[in-house]
């Protein structure tokens, strides 16, 4: 991802934020997605539609999930007092450009696109 990255201009800050993002969402697969201990596959793919945009697509064949319709979190007023779940879409809201998800014959689609700009 680092490459397309790369290919899209990007500065360093915001590679940070494209790593954070794409830990986030596929760390949630590797957790959520394959209930009871099932295998399961991934995908991690990337295109630069424009000079300084990048399009990330991680797909899943696992249990159906659309995260653009979970509630959003409600912080807390101390870090100790906040509930878990919720922060990486939350995250994806507030850094993605773009957000979609589908599925499409058996699979989990979240695409986000990120842009080289804060």
């Amino acid at each position: 991802m680092r490459q397309g990255a790369v290919e899209a201009s990007f500065p360093e800050e915001r590679i940070g934020a494209l790593d954070l993002l794409i830990e986030e969402v596929f760390m949630n697969v590797c957790c959520h997605a394959y209930p009871d201990g099932t295998q399961g596959t991934a995908t991690l793919t990337y295109s630069v539609p424009a000079p300084g945009e990048l399009s990330v697509e991680v797909a899943d064949q696992g249990a159906e999930f659309n995260p653009l319709a979970v509630a959003p979190p409600t912080p807390a007023l101390s870090l100790e007092s906040m509930k878990i779940g919720g922060w990486g879409i939350f995250l994806l809201k507030t850094l993605a450009t773009s957000l979609t998800y589908r599925r499409e014959a058996g699979w989990n689609r979240l695409t986000f696109g990120i842009s080289a700009g804060s």
